[in-house]
């Protein structure tokens, strides 16, 4: 091969691979910087993204009136009021609101939340009247847990007497409106941190697993491109 032919075909070449040099410069700049931009502790939950990872979308439909505010749940995140709630665990099975404050049971933990979504206690079963919780209700001013072996009574959450059921209201779940169901769902929907997303977007995963190969034969025809350059650059010293 004469050095005009190499020159046009190093040319060529160059001219495309300019693009893949461009991509992997946008996609890898950030991921030297993962400390600094926080890369790590930010999430993203598209809908179409987690589809495209085949992670399940959270999809909502049922939940627990609190006055004006819904409470719903996935897994283990739950929501109240369009807020994601701190220190959640387990399988809800009832809340109420007594007194501006917010009560979500388990089956073994009574959760108590500001109507911003701040955890004002967690009272777990040692601290409870007794367990476990079979359902959560309210009458009046008092928040009400119905357990096998009676149904209790407490102004705050810390403090409990036997009480009688009548005239408890318990919870109970009810369809969420549609609107509602769709920001829950994006608060719910699992997501992938920004590093992880990156790192998938640098190697070529993200669209594939054949795209690896893709990226990894850019990769070698840039070292062509590099060896053929420094050819070029000894026949023409």
């Amino acid at each position: 091969m004469n050095i005009h032919a190499v020159r046009r075909w190093h040319g060529l070449v160059g001219a495309v691979i300019v693009f893949f040099l461009g991509y992997l410069l946008v996609s890898g700049l950030p991921l030297n910087h993962v400390e600094i931009l926080k890369l790590d502790k930010q999430e993203v939950n598209y809908p179409w993204l987690m589809r495209w990872y085949g992670i399940h979308v959270a999809d909502p439909t049922q939940g627990y009136l609190l006055g004006k505010s819904y409470f719903s749940w996935e897994d283990d995140k739950w929501v109240l009021n369009d807020k994601l709630l701190s220190s959640s665990a387990g399988q809800p099975i009832g809340a109420v609101e007594v007194n501006g404050v917010s009560y979500v049971a388990t089956a073994t933990t009574l959760y108590l939340y500001q109507s911003d979504g701040q955890l004002l206690d967690k009272v777990e079963k040692q601290s409870l009247p007794a367990h476990p919780i079979l359902a959560l209700g309210k009458m009046g001013s008092n928040v009400m847990l119905q357990t096998p072996s009676a149904v209790f009574a407490s102004t705050d959450g810390q403090s409990w007497k036997k009480s009688s059921a009548t005239g408890m209201t318990l919870s109970s779940l009810q369809n969420l409106p549609d609107d509602v169901k769709r920001r829950s769902a994006d608060i719910l929907s699992p997501g992938i941190s920004l590093q992880r997303l990156l790192l998938d977007v640098h190697s070529g995963r993200i669209f594939g697993r054949y795209a690896v190969w893709v990226m990894d034969v850019a990769s070698l025809v840039l070292l062509a491109l590099g060896l053929s350059g420094f050819w070029l650059y000894w026949k023409l010293r």
